[in-house]
């Protein structure tokens, strides 16, 4: 059965049938209801022809990442947008992707893709600190939603979590047990979340009095590579650190793997807690020994941005979506009190 079909049999017209699968607010819900009984009594599914033809949608969301960093080979990103597809899927929205090298060119890709109107709306992930594509994308009039928040003059929808807070939470922990040379391995400085982080850190440390030292403080990728060199670096200085906070779990492996290349053992001669974005590839309970983490399931947040998204869309005089999710501290076996 076709669209044309089922709105016939139901005696409603193609757009009305159209909009009441799409979720439409201006359907009632009666209507809504009973054309989904009918839907799925006759096996109709809308195809992409049909939904931009009764709605002027196309039924796809975008997210364009610049080449440079090689996303679909990062395990943060993959989780992320594995969640951003099942909710896609679930709420009957296709997700597409584009790769941008340099900046000029993923203005353009952005510019090009609001002409094609081959997306209903964009995910931006990733927002620098000072990042210029919700201006851009606003100045289009194209509906998007920002993973994360960057400095911005308008408002605009995003969806985030309390990395500031949880950072502070964390270096406030070990303060408490007794360390004071803490170094912070965090993410590329460029990148809010990781700005976000390092106020926090700095946050605790001054409310207990404590200098931060900028030789403690890095960043960099996320990877297990990045938490080794700055481990040996500073497990290698006249005075290393007596505990390390790092912004992923692969960072994290970094320095236990730096710690055992010293006859060190990370939980026992110094303290080490990470960020936990909850992978399936990788569990911090499973680390020797259990990691200490600040929490937050990135694949959830995926998961949650579509279905904004898809309410914007639906919706587009409701307010803008602008949530920040608080992040757990789990205490584990990684956090013993300093040494010395």
């Amino acid at each position: 059965m076709n669209l044309r079909e089922l709105a016939a049999h139901l005696g409603l017209s193609q757009t009305t049938v159209s909009r009441a699968l799409n979720g439409f607010p201006e359907v009632s819900e009666e209507t809504r209801l009973r054309v989904k009984a009918a839907a799925d009594l006759h096996g109709y599914r809308p195809s992409a022809a049909a939904r931009r033809l009764a709605t002027g949608q196309s039924g796809t969301l975008g997210m364009i990442f610049p080449g440079e960093r090689n996303m679909l080979g990062d395990l943060l990103f993959i989780e992320f947008l594995g969640g951003c597809v099942e909710s896609a899927a679930d709420l009957g929205y296709d997700v597409t992707l584009a790769m941008a090298r340099g900046q000029q060119s993923e203005e353009a890709i952005y510019r090009r893709t609001v002409r094609s109107a081959r997306v209903d709306g964009m995910i931006l992930s990733s927002p620098l600190v000072s990042d210029a594509r919700p201006a851009l994308l606003d100045s289009l009039g194209m509906p998007f939603i920002v993973h994360g928040r960057t400095r911005s003059d308008k408002a605009y929808a995003f969806l985030d979590i309390d990395n500031r807070g949880a950072f502070e939470a964390a270096t406030r922990l070990l303060v408490d047990l007794g360390h004071r040379r803490i170094a912070l391995i965090n993410g590329d400085p460029r990148y809010n979340f990781a700005a976000d982080r390092e106020a926090g850190f700095r946050d605790a440390l001054c409310a207990r009095g404590i200098a931060p030292a900028p030789v403690l403080i890095s960043g960099g990728p996320m990877h297990e590579g990045t938490g080794h060199a700055q481990a040996l670096r500073l497990l290698d200085s006249e005075d290393p650190p007596t505990a390390f906070l790092c912004s992923s779990l692969a960072q994290a492996a970094g320095v236990r793997r730096a710690c055992l290349d010293r006859g060190l053992r990370a939980g026992q001669d110094l303290a080490l807690i990470a960020h936990d974005d909850r992978l399936q590839e990788m569990r911090a309970e499973a680390f020797d020994p259990p990691l200490t983490t600040t929490q937050s399931p990135i694949g959830d947040a995926g998961r949650r941005i579509v279905e904004l998204l898809v309410a914007m869309l639906r919706n587009p005089k409701q307010p803008l979506p602008a949530e920040v999710w608080p992040v757990d501290l789990v205490v584990r076996n990684s956090t013993p009190a300093p040494k010395r």
